[in-house]
């Protein structure tokens, strides 16, 4: 399980950098792919128990962050 919690961390890093330089359609692509992160991260809370809680909230305030860099960037 520690790979795998490995494996998603790294993926969730990885999107996290992206979204500081993504633009337009771009971003909307990478933001597909951290939806995807995201429903894994609550899968993985769902069905572990007793799981590194610490782990899957630092995850979680990752994806949180990578969403606020995808927002959209209007100009008027």
């Amino acid at each position: 399980m520690n790979t795998y919690l490995n494996t998603l961390g790294n993926d969730i890093d990885n999107v996290q950098d992206l979204s500081h330089m993504c633009r337009g359609e771009w971003c909307r692509d990478l933001e597909s792919e951290v939806d995807a992160l995201q429903d894994e991260v609550i899968e993985m809370q769902l069905t572990e128990t007793g799981f590194e809680d610490a782990a899957v909230r630092e995850m979680s305030n990752k994806i949180r962050d990578t969403y606020r860099h995808l927002a959209p960037d209007i100009h008027i």
